[in-house]
């Protein structure tokens, strides 16, 4: 795991692009402090690197890193798990190599392949890729999106970086909030692909490749997509299907621990972490370090689940009961944590778990993606509850619903059962109903609904508090037939690279060790795809196949119980210990003088939270979090 960054600059200047270089650099050491590295050219292109050792210890892994004809180089942050086969293939071929690391091969693969190098490589990567023959510059991110891109354009420069801050040290760019972004921020909780906080800037998709030459426009075009996984549904009985993933899971979890350094696995206790833990346990020939964060409050705790399934699989297990305390400090520093806005409470016990697993290793496999690729959500049956019920209304009952909605806007009934003296918890939940059920019928498609059902803020809200704000679009999912893989290729699109990924990568960066996701090798995501529908959610509930795998490894009591997830109690949080940065980062005189949103209509927010309305909590952290992030960086 590293950190890359670089400009093609039009008028930069050799001392001026040297020194944004380094500085720029610099502050991505905490993604690797162990070597670093910038690499000029007469064109004005500098490439930079910070090095957290993996794979060759040695010096030979130096980056940036220049082919032996001189022709490319290359700055790459990630790991190719599927190296030593790759360097094999090679060497037939008569290529020779000086080190033991997989950048090196990959040079040497492009030089053999071209651009289809990478379809070659299994693994997590962002890479910037320089061709001195044809002076061409390409980016590449990983299919699933697990390793960050960015990139900025002003029709003069080129910039990119593994975390925006990196930017920042460019004197050209001048960062402006993208208000449409920041709406989008403040519907999910993360700013989605491939859009970014900042105008000009954005990230490069998940399994998609960036070129770009002098004089002309930078091209995005995809290189992987899962839908295409869709064409070719599984044959054979259900048992053939099992053993086929079960073996498949095997040979992505055992690439996963392919490493120089000691590698452990974060352990919540659920079924996606247990099966990671469990199957490596029984398959690899090493002892497995296992990590769990407690909590003190029941109702958040698993970590006794998480102890029991160690126990039973013979890890060297560590446990630590998170603080309140301890979780505080990190929500009153939200800034330093994240350079852009995001919501997500649970990195705080990510981050800490992160903390506890780097005294004693440098690489951790987590267990993100089993929900979104094998149906987990409960969310999704609520979807496809909605679904079932709109298809059942007439399409004229639904526009002309749609209509009267329009007419009947919830600020309106606000205003009316507040005139009556109607409850205000009940008022707060007609609102919500009229709000979520206008929402649905505009679009209601699989995808809208989901839109719907992740939205924390509701878009004609957005527009109110920021001036104007234009509903996200949910197309680019309707070329599955079947709603439940929409549904599912929504969040593998949308919130497991905005946000489930975004988390891990920051929270695991943060203390220099580098996160690998086991579950998310895109054979794996192109398997769960093909699956019949019966076999992701069928009559054992949730993760119908992935239950059968685990049901061999542990007890069957450890798998079926219910499920309580990774976050931390912000209502109570707000309403205490948080009370007094809310008045401060939220007050009306601060977001009055900021200028981005109405301060009327934020603090109504915050009276009405603390007058009793609990729905309110995420908007309110939302808000928080933004503002927490607006001055640190903007």
């Amino acid at each position: 795991m590293c950190g890359i960054v670089g400009i093609w600059a039009k008028n930069y200047g050799k001392d001026r692009l040297q020194g944004d270089l380094e500085n720029a650099v610099a502050s991505l050491r905490h993604r690797g402090p162990d070597d670093r590295g910038i690499w000029m050219n007469e064109s004005g292109l500098g490439l930079g690197h910070t090095r957290l050792s993996i794979l060759d210890l040695s010096p030979s892994g130096h980056q940036p890193m220049v082919s032996t004809d001189g022709r490319h180089v290359i700055v790459f942050n990630g790991e190719i798990y599927n190296f030593a086969e790759i360097r094999q293939k090679l060497a037939s071929a008569g290529h020779t190599f000086i080190g033991s690391g997989d950048t090196e091969v990959m040079l040497h693969a492009f030089k053999e392949w071209g651009s289809d190098a990478i379809k070659q490589f299994i693994g997590m990567f962002a890479i910037a890729l320089w061709d001195e023959q044809e002076q061409t510059l390409e980016l590449y991110r990983d299919r699933v999106g697990v390793k960050p891109l960015y990139f900025g354009w002003d029709g003069n420069n080129l910039c990119f970086a593994s975390e925006l801050k990196a930017l920042r040290a460019f004197r050209h760019w001048a960062p402006e909030i993208d208000q449409q972004s920041l709406g989008e921020f403040l519907q999910y909780g993360y700013v989605p692909d491939d859009r970014s906080i900042y105008k000009d800037v954005h990230k490069l998709r998940p399994g998609h490749r960036l070129r770009f030459k002098a004089r002309q426009q930078p091209a995005v075009e995809p290189y992987w997509s899962v839908v295409d996984a869709l064409d070719s549904p599984l044959k054979g009985s259900d048992r053939e299907i099992e053993a086929e993933l079960e073996a498949l899971l095997i040979d992505a979890f055992q690439y996963r621990m392919v490493s120089d350094v000691p590698v452990g696995v974060y352990l919540s206790g659920g079924i996606d972490s247990s099966l990671v833990t469990a199957m490596l346990a029984k398959h690899h020939d090493q002892e497995i370090r296992t990590f769990t964060i407690g909590f003190t409050e029941e109702s958040h705790d698993e970590s006794r689940w998480a102890r029991k399934v160690a126990d039973h699989c013979g890890t060297d297990h560590t446990e630590y009961i998170l603080e309140p305390r301890e979780a505080l400090d990190i929500a009153r520093d939200w800034g330093s944590l994240f350079d852009e806005p995001f919501a997500d409470s649970s990195s705080i016990p990510t981050l800490l778990v992160s903390r506890l697993a780097s005294q004693e290793v440098k690489v951790v496999l987590s267990a993100d993606g089993g929900d979104e690729l094998f149906s987990g959500y409960n969310t999704y049956a609520t979807a496809l509850d909605r679904i079932d019920r709109l298809t059942r209304i007439p399409k004229w009952i639904q526009r002309a619903s749609r209509t009267g909605l329009d007419l009947l806007s919830p600020r309106f009934v606000d205003t009316m059962l507040s005139g009556i003296h109607f409850p205000d918890t009940k008022r707060d939940a007609l609102v919500r109903s009229i709000r979520e059920f206008r929402e649905m019928l505009k679009d209601p498609t699989p995808g809208g609904l989901m839109n719907n059902l992740m939205s924390h803020w509701y878009p004609d809200q957005i527009n109110s508090l920021l001036g104007h704000y234009d509903r996200p679009e949910s197309s680019g999912i309707s070329y599955a037939a079947d709603p439940a893989i929409q549904i599912s290729l929504r969040d593998f699109h949308h919130y497991l690279p905005g946000d489930i990924l975004t988390k891990v990568d920051r929270t695991t960066m943060a203390v220099s060790i580098e996160g690998r996701e086991p579950l998310l090798d895109h054979r794996l995501a192109e398997f769960a795809f093909r699956l019949p529908s019966h076999l992701r959610q069928g009559e054992l509930g949730t993760k119908h196949i992935l239950r059968k795998i685990l049901y061999r490894y542990v007890p069957r009591e450890f798998v079926d119980r219910p499920k309580k997830g990774f976050s931390i109690p912000k209502h109570a949080w707000l309403e205490s210990d948080l009370r007094e940065l809310v008045g401060d980062f939220l007050s009306p005189e601060r977001i009055r003088s900021a200028g981005i949103m109405d301060p009327r209509l934020v603090s109504r927010v915050i009276s009405d939270f603390y007058g009793g309305n609990k729905s309110l909590a995420n908007p309110l952290w939302f808000l928080l979090t933004f503002e927490m992030w607006r001055n640190r960086w903007a």
